[in-house]
């Protein structure tokens, strides 16, 4: 019903427009226009009636950082981002019930109104809040590399046994060196970990205050899910 009312009321601002031809002609700032036949001089001015109409009676509305949020799916997706950082599309569309391409679509629109951030890591696009700052991006790459199972156990061994070789977190966890390796060498790029060597000629690893600080948000944030699931 909406859609018809809205079609007639852009026909009529059409038809209402073409009507002041004349007058349009008669004006000289419009000296240019006038030399077009008549015809299309009221076809130019219908397609601006259409686009006029279609701005102010509701077909298009663009989105502003005043209006952005007023959408449900957006305010969901805003609030869920501030809640978990470093998420990326697609769980970001499963926890929400949306369609990966509904979710990006949204997603984009909070970027380009400076309300949120994006980053590729690990092949995989995370997102986190601007307002946040720095420390914001620092938290949602942690939280998205520790995401994976043997990366938050190594982690989280580290923060219970620090000082430990590549090796010996291997043994502990029952893990291939090469991954335990593969793993480290992404948290140290994040600064969740610091290397030592000078007690030895292999590397030993100590959690640094951003690898414990996302390691225990990590767990609530584990806990918080539970609990909503249950």
């Amino acid at each position: 019903m909406n859609s018809r009312r809205n079609t007639i009321v852009v026909l009529v601002l059409g038809w209402l427009l073409t009507c002041f031809i004349p007058v349009v002609s008669a004006n000289p700032f419009f000296d240019l226009i006038e030399k077009l036949p008549t015809g299309m001089l009221a076809l130019v001015i219908f397609g601006v009636a259409l686009i006029v109409g279609l701005l102010t009676v509701g077909g298009i509305k663009y989105v502003t950082p005043d209006n952005v949020l007023d959408t449900s799916v957006r305010k969901n997706l805003y609030e869920y981002i501030d809640e978990y950082p470093g998420s990326h599309l697609r769980e970001i569309a499963r926890e929400l019930d949306l369609k990966p391409s509904n979710a990006a679509w949204h997603l984009r629109k909070l970027e380009q109104t400076n309300l949120i951030r994006s980053r590729s890591i690990g092949g995989k696009k995370v997102y986190y809040l601007v307002d946040g700052g720095i420390e914001a991006r620092k938290e949602a790459v942690a939280d998205s590399i520790l995401r994976n199972d043997n990366a938050f156990k190594i982690m989280d061994y580290l923060s219970k046994h620090p000082g430990k070789h590549l090796l010996e977190i291997a043994h502990a966890l029952d893990l291939n060196h090469h991954t335990v390796k593969w793993h480290i060498k992404k948290m140290y790029m994040a600064e969740l970990v610091e290397g030592d060597t000078s007690h030895s000629k292999y590397p030993v690893y100590y959690p640094t205050e951003t690898g414990i600080t996302s390691v225990q948000q990590l767990m609530i944030r584990k806990r918080k899910k539970t609990r909503k699931a249950a």
